[in-house]
Formats: C-alpha cells, sequence, structure tokens
C-alpha cells in the first residue's frame, strides 16, 4: 500500500468535516475519485482505500468517516498549516457548555446544538464554521451529542478553551505543523461533496458522469451496460491488451453519440439529421455518428480536432473486422502499440466530455 495514498484519503475524509459538518464523510466512489483526481492509478487507490478504510467507520447516513484513533489525536491542539478550524467557532461551543456546567453542574450540563448554532450565528460567527466545530469536537470524543443535545465527555467539568490549549502547546511547537496531503484533497473534497446539491453531475470524470445522464435520455435501462463497459476499460492494460482498450474505447464513443441521436432529433438540431439515422440504431455506423455529431454548425456536439481523434480510434478499432483488415492492410496490419491505446483511452474521455457539454446546452427535459 502506498502510504501517501492512504494520507490523502485519511485527510480528505478530515475535510468533509469542515465542507459538510452536517453530513460529514465520503462514499466509497467519493473516496476512489479523490486518488484517482490526484493523480495515482485506480488499482493504488483501491489498495489504498480498502486499508484505510477497514480501520475506519460509518456515520449516520452510511458514510466514511477517518478511524476513531486517529480522530482522538484531534483533541491535541497543535498548529497546522493549512489549518481550517476555526477556533473561536471552537471557543464558542465549549464557553456554552462551560456556562451549564457552572450553571447546573457538571453531571446535568447539557446545551440544544440548534440553539449554540443560533447564538454563534447572532455573535457574528459563521453556521458553517461552528457547525464544524461541534462535529469534530463530537467526532473526537470531546463531546456527546445524543438527540440534538450536546454535553461534555465523562461528566468533566469546566474546560480549558480550544485557543488557550493551542497557545500553550505553540510555546512548545512554535512551528506550524505542515499537512501537504490535507492541502492536496481539500479542493477535491471540496469539489466532489459540492457536486451532491449543485446541479452539476456527481462525477467529475466524463465516464462516470455519463451514466448519470442515461436516465435523463430514457436509457436508463443501459446503465449497468455502459458501467461494465467503462469498468473493464479501466481494468484494461495498454501494454498487454492494446487491442482490447482500443475496442472498448470506441464501443464507449459508439454508445455515447448513439444514445443522444434521438434526443437531437427531438429537439430538432442539426446533429444527426442524416437519413442514416430514419431507420433502426442496428444500421447506424459509428463512422456515420461521428461525422453527422461535427455536423450542424453551432449545435453540433464534437470540434473538428475531436473529430479527427475519433477517426482515428474508428481506423483503429476495425482491426477486429478481419475483412476490413484483408482490404485497408493486404500485406498484413501493422502492430498496435500501447501507446495508440492509451491514447484511444483519451479520445474516448473527450469524446464523452463534449456529449456531456452538449447536453448542459441541450438537456433532456
Amino acid at each position: 500500500m502506498n502510504q501517501d495514498i492512504a494520507n490523502l484519503l485519511k485527510a480528505a475524509l478530515e475535510c468533509s468535516i469542515f465542507i459538510e459538518p452536517t453530513d460529514p464523510g465520503l462514499t466509497y466512489q467519493e473516496i476512489l475519485e479523490v486518488g484517482q483526481r490526484a493523480g495515482y492509478q485506480p488499482g493504488e487507490v483501491s489498495d489504498a482505500a480498502s486499508a484505510v478504510l477497514t480501520a475506519g467507520e460509518r456515520t449516520k447516513s452510511n458514510k466514511f468517516i477517518t478511524d476513531r484513533m486517529t480522530r482522538q489525536t484531534w483533541a491535541i491542539y497543535f498548529k497546522e498549516e493549512p489549518d481550517y478550524r476555526n477556533f473561536a467557532a471552537f471557543d464558542f461551543v465549549v464557553s456554552q457548555l462551560n456556562e451549564r456546567v457552572r450553571s447546573d453542574g457538571m453531571r446535568n450540563a447539557q446545551v440544544d446544538r440548534k440553539i449554540v448554532i443560533e447564538r454563534a450565528i447572532a455573535s457574528g460567527l459563521s453556521q458553517n464554521d461552528v457547525e464544524a466545530a461541534i462535529t469534530y469536537q463530537v467526532l473526537a470524543d470531546q463531546l456527546i451529542e445524543k438527540d440534538g443535545v450536546l454535553r461534555f465527555t465523562h461528566n468533566s467539568g469546566v474546560r480549558q478553551l480550544p485557543s488557550e490549549t493551542l497557545e500553550q502547546l505553540s510555546r512548545s511547537h512554535r512551528a506550524a505543523m505542515r499537512k501537504d496531503a490535507r492541502a492536496r484533497a481539500y479542493p477535491i473534497a471540496k469539489d466532489i461533496i459540492e457536486r451532491r446539491s449543485d446541479g452539476r453531475p456527481q462525477h467529475v470524470e466524463p465516464l462516470d458522469a455519463f451514466a448519470e445522464q442515461l436516465d435523463k435520455l430514457k436509457y436508463g435501462a443501459f446503465r449497468i451496460w455502459w458501467k461494465q463497459t467503462v469498468g473493464e476499460l479501466r481494468r484494461g492494460d495498454p501494454n498487454s491488451s492494446p487491442v482490447a482498450v482500443c475496442v472498448l474505447s470506441a464501443a464507449l464513443v459508439e454508445g455515447a453519440l448513439t444514445f443522444v441521436v434521438q434526443h437531437a432529433r427531438n429537439l430538432n438540431l442539426g446533429v444527426f439529421k442524416s437519413k442514416d439515422f430514419d431507420g433502426a440504431p442496428r444500421s447506424w455506423k459509428i463512422d456515420d455518428l461521428v461525422s453527422s455529431a461535427a455536423s450542424g454548425s453551432d449545435t453540433a456536439i464534437l470540434d473538428i480536432p475531436t473529430k479527427n481523434r475519433a477517426e482515428i480510434l474508428i481506423k483503429t478499432r476495425q482491426r477486429i473486422h478481419a475483412g476490413r483488415m484483408l482490404s485497408d492492410f493486404p500485406n498484413g496490419v501493422p502492430d498496435l502499440r500501447p501507446e495508440e491505446a492509451r491514447d484511444a483511452k483519451i479520445t474516448t474521455d473527450l469524446v464523452v466530455r463534449r456529449v456531456l457539454d452538449w447536453l448542459e446546452k441541450f438537456p433532456p427535459a
């Protein structure tokens, strides 16, 4: 297991608290996306995720969160860089419970979370920062939350404010602890979490995002086919299986264009108006799909560079047809190089991304 990847994934789980404090954590697919968007390969990300999540726990909404042992170290407030903790918010939460301890005694001291939030907002603090301060301390076993009511753990008495603890520890550890994994993870985790509700596709990867569009295009029954093909493509090795990689890449290009033909024709757009698409889909050819997808002026799906790449992919894919090879290469077909297979994957991403951009411009009803 690559420890750097594991640290990145754990940092992303921690960052989720500050991004979405009322529903912290990440799903398994989101965790894998963090690693892949950071530049790691799917296999090594999966291995690291398995190790991280074996010790991790689940939230009430069934998302993964950092393991308990790691969370307990959060109660030690060292200076860190970058740092997403708002210590004014941390202090406010602790001070609210300190007041209840003085008034009601440590066994009876408790306060409603919603009331703490409202008081914090009235004092000028950000709701998100206060929610994060509460969630962070609950997960660090500094607070207990039950039925929306907060109390200190272990019936402890008046507590030192977190900022005071930070100041004391800073005297012996003056330099801030550099958190490089956190710095890398935060923007990725933030984008992934925001995609849950801001109207963008939940997956930044075009092949994953397109699966979400199939329901809108009324082809939801083909989600399994699409995901299986995508999965096999990703597992394919350009070095050992270049033909398989190219064939699967072309299948996804053909599929993405096929699934939007009827939508384009229903909207009477310039693309796919050819009589080639009057008949049953089984008669459609990938060459015609690519060519027509680049027509239609301002309603075109593909630009010329992407069209040219797709056409190269089509030519490479034809080696699965013995008859076509006999015609095109009577003296024998040249070897397929690994770099051509890698380029096929890139072409597939580009084409599907173009289709997604086009669907944003001309969305299904």
